[in-house]
């Protein structure tokens, strides 16, 4: 190959290659927790709020991580706590739908890891404890412009040992629990 005729290879890949493109997706959320564990304490269906941040290249899969926060996840279980808190934070693989250029709809399917923190106060103790667990999701994104949009999502999430703490007995040993939530889509 001449050199003439590597620049005009050269000058055809950039003029027909389509260019690369990443999308950042902020979604702050509100929700609710359900099943397992929450429900054994009579604790009702406490509300979750937290944050996702998810980025896509040009395909299909995404990564992104979660961080909630669920107060009262153990809301007077037993009639002896008094405060309790549930904080999860996933680190997620996101495959779904490409993510329309303006607008449009986006199904996905979400998995992941991370921790599961709990911290419990009941008379005469305040305990904590982090453990190891996992999350499945599926969902979807509405976009109403190229950087706004809705997003709803119903995630199953459970912990990988025995669930104690602070010597309230629970029926499950082990904490497992739905969520869903509503959020709103920002791109960038």
């Amino acid at each position: 190959m001449t050199w003439r005729q590597f620049l005009v290879s050269l000058a055809l890949a950039v003029l027909f290659v389509a260019p690369a493109r990443a999308d950042i997706l902020l979604v702050p959320y509100l929700g609710q927790s359900w099943s397992g564990v929450i429900n054994d304490a009579n604790a009702g269906y406490p509300t979750t709020y937290g944050v996702r941040l998810e980025w896509f290249g040009n395909s299909i899969i995404g990564v992104g991580v979660d961080l909630a926060r669920t107060p009262d996840f153990l809301a007077d279980a037993q009639s002896r706590v008094r405060e309790s808190t549930l904080t999860t934070v996933m680190a997620n693989v996101i495959v779904g739908g490409p993510l329309p250029e303006r607008r449009g709809f986006r199904p996905y399917l979400s998995g992941g890891v991370g921790a599961l923190r709990y911290d419990v106060t009941r008379t005469g103790l305040e305990a904590s404890t982090t453990d190891f667990g996992y999350n499945v999701g599926v969902g979807a994104s509405v976009l109403f412009s190229r950087h706004v949009g809705a997003e709803m999502d119903v995630r199953y999430i459970r912990n990988t040992k025995d669930f104690t703490l602070a010597g309230l007995d629970f029926e499950e040993n082990i904490l497992e629990y739905a969520r869903w939530s509503a959020g709103l889509v920002l791109r960038f």
